[in-house]
């Protein structure tokens, strides 16, 4: 068996092999009906393979193969002597000027095009190559040239941008990270004393049963902020921004101003009852003072709105 397969065709040789794919596959499974399918399967790969084998044979074929690969060749030894034959003027260059007499830019252009039109002399090719040199060598310059218009502030827009694409990503995660704490490891809000005779730490949580009642709150504004930023990564514009942390400041207000009317804490647990009476109006201070940043930030970003329509 294999010495007749070593004497057949590729094409007669592929064939025989998805046959024998299609064989096993249907054995695996035992099903009549695939054992059927993967024979025609087999027989009509075999008569593609051999068509299109039989395609190489063509005299027509070959010649076009050939005179492609003639083409090909010719296309590489022009390219290869006159990029030779550039570096070694330019090294030449190099060794009889001064940096401070180097050619300006119109001269670069006029030894480039001198080079370009020697090279294929020298290689003894065709004008056609000298085309598709010339060709690339304008390209290349056409590049070169736009890198060179392009203004730094379109740099700096794109790090900017790649800035804010970075920091919206980090308020996604902290909001998937409070979301997931505040859930389910919210008892770890507490105070944490170290027992010296059993060497353990003491947990005493600071937060009530009125807990629960705020989470809602905190949730959707949580949900709102992962939203709403991975609306900034993918359009961060100027309406698109200002309105996105408009409703995301809106829903951090209602979330402070929910945790300041229930205020679902108890400091009292703490051993030091000064610290305690401390903690009670410094969070409400806190919480009062973001609720008052917040909103100046939506007034400041409606009035940026508002300034934006109407010059435009």
């Amino acid at each position: 068996m294999n010495d007749k397969r070593s004497q057949n065709s590729p094409s007669d040789s592929f064939a025989e092999m998805i046959k024998d794919f299609g064989n096993a596959v249907a054995e695996i499974f035992n099903d009549p009906s695939l054992k059927e399918k993967a024979k025609e399967f087999g027989q009509s790969a075999a008569e593609s393979a051999k068509t299109f084998a039989s395609r190489f044979k063509d005299e027509d074929v070959k010649k076009k193969f050939k005179d492609l690969g003639t083409t090909a060749k010719k296309f590489g030894d022009s390219v290869a002597a006159y990029f030779k034959d550039y570096a070694n003027k330019k090294e030449s260059d190099g060794t009889d000027q001064n940096p401070e007499t180097s050619p300006q830019p119109e001269d670069t252009q006029d030894s480039a095009d001198e080079d370009g039109q020697q090279g294929p002399e020298i290689s003894g090719q065709s004008g056609s190559g000298e085309a598709v040199i010339s060709s690339v060598e304008k390209q290349v310059n056409i590049v070169e040239s736009a890198k060179g218009i392009k203004e730094p502030g379109l740099y700096r827009s794109e790090r900017d941008r790649n800035s804010r694409i970075t920091g919206y990503c980090f308020a996604i995660a902290w909001s998937i990270i409070f979301i997931v704490f505040f859930n389910f490891f919210n008892k770890y809000i507490a105070f944490y004393l170290l027992d010296s005779q059993s060497d353990t730490w003491m947990i005493m949580p600071f937060t009530t049963s009125s807990f629960t009642a705020w989470l809602p709150f905190v949730n959707v504004s949580l949900l709102v902020s992962v939203v709403g930023n991975v609306v900034l990564i993918i359009n961060d514009s100027f309406y698109f921004n200002n309105i996105t942390n408009i409703v995301m400041h809106f829903f951090s207000i209602l979330a402070a101003a929910a945790l300041l009317i229930i205020f679902p804490f108890d400091f009292t647990v703490m051993p030091a009852s000064v610290l305690s009476a401390i903690l009670y109006p410094l969070i409400r201070i806190v919480l009062i003072v973001i609720i008052v940043g917040l909103s100046v930030g939506i007034i400041a970003r409606f009035i940026r709105i508002i300034v934006k329509t109407v010059r435009a």
